[in-house]
């Protein structure tokens, strides 16, 4: 059975490679340069994360605020039609008052006439009444229709009066609701511009986090420009040159004869690109170099599974589409591994690589070996 073992697959840090190189190291300016922009690029990564969650915090609340105003928004509309049916109850009260204000105003009206009749009545004897009729039947019927007036008017005055207080403490009882609920109305507008307020802070906050990323990440590029002109400097004046092929039928690579051994008894050292030798990387690193006779110098940042983002950083081309003469990064296990894709058939590549144990190296890492592969498995850097 074969298994996948990404064994040692690392890239050897910088100052690590600088006192093991076999090859001319870059320099010490250019590499303290490197190391400065380099340790910029981190710090900047590091803000701008932190600015994200900043603002993603901030997004959060400021989304909450919003919620809180719309229900706030909600309870003032409720609240408003509960005023307007609470003022439409008070105006018909008062129009009812004002009715029974006038009909107790007639009455008094009223009164007054039939307090003229009794005045009337009381200075005119009795025989003078009768004898002014036109007979005593009528006189009976004058004097009943008097008193009965007088008692029904008593009555509804009574009445009236009754009603008048009745609907008095009606009023006082709207106005107490409408007095209550129009405070309830501020209140909930001061809520409201509270949140605003404080909706609004949380909004320019949250776009002043983000300033800052934008700033940040403007930074970072322009250092990861001069990051990519200093690498290019230290490979101009310290690529690989000359370098002669080992085995063919070991990919050709020129440290084929001290694999799988350096490996094994810890006797590896820096390759021309800052790799150790016998490691997958720096074989990938090699048929690059063969193919296009160029290989950038990545200051021997990382291991297989940073190869993308450098490639990205450089300005090559990193796609999931396979294609021969291109290297080949599985991300699997903590530090990936590098292959080379010697060819492609369908969804398959045929690759060749160094430190994969498998059935052609006896199990044994940092030896070379060419096998199919679901082309899934990688995602493919292209050099050209």
């Amino acid at each position: 059975m074969k298994i996948w073992r990404n064994i040692s697959c690392i890239l050897v840090a910088a100052a690590i490679l600088l006192t093991s190189f076999t090859s001319i190291p870059a320099s010490a300016t250019l590499k303290e340069d490197l190391n400065e922009v380099n340790s910029k690029i981190s710090e900047l990564s590091d803000q701008i994360k932190s600015y994200e969650k900043e603002a993603k915090e901030l997004a959060a609340q400021a989304d909450s605020i919003s919620k809180q105003i719309a229900i706030l928004q909600n309870e003032q509309a409720k609240l408003k039609k509960q005023i307007e049916l609470k003022q439409a109850e008070h105006d018909q009260i008062v129009l009812e008052i004002e009715a029974v204000q006038k009909r107790i105003n007639n009455n008094y009206e009223i009164i007054g006439y039939v307090i003229a009749q009794y005045y009337y009545n009381d200075s005119v004897s009795t025989i003078e009444r009768i004898a002014s009729s036109d007979n005593f039947s009528s006189f009976v019927d004058e004097e009943a229709h008097l008193s009965n007036v007088s008692d029904t008017l008593s009555q509804i005055v009574e009445e009236n009066k009754a009603l008048k207080v009745s609907l008095t403490q009606k009023k006082k009882r709207a106005e107490q609701i409408l007095a209550d609920l129009d405070a309830q109305k501020e209140q909930l507008a001061a809520s409201e511009a509270q949140q605003q307020t404080l909706l609004t802070e949380t909004r320019n906050n949250e776009s002043k986090y983000n300033s800052l990323k934008s700033e940040a990440a403007k930074e970072r590029k322009a250092l990861e420009e001069q990051q990519q002109k200093i690498l290019q400097e230290i490979a101009r004046k310290y690529s690989a040159t000359g370098i002669t092929a080992g085995d063919p039928n070991k990919g050709g690579y020129p440290y084929s004869g001290q694999c799988p051994a350096a490996s094994l008894n810890g006797t590896q050292y820096g390759d021309q690109w800052g790799m150790y030798i016998c490691e997958c990387v720096s074989y990938a690193a090699w048929k690059v170099y063969q193919q296009y006779g160029y290989m950038p110098y990545w200051g021997g940042r990382g291991n297989a599974a940073q190869w993308p983002y450098n490639a990205r950083a450089a300005g090559y081309t990193v796609s999931s589409v396979p294609r021969a003469k291109t290297v080949g990064i599985s991300q699997s296990g903590p530090y990936g591994h590098a292959v080379w894709v010697e060819a492609v058939s369908g969804n398959r590549v045929y690759i060749s690589q160094y430190n994969y144990a498998n059935e052609a190296t006896n199990w044994l890492p940092g030896d070379y070996s060419e096998q199919w592969m679901n082309a899934s498995a990688f995602v493919y850097i292209y050099f050209k």
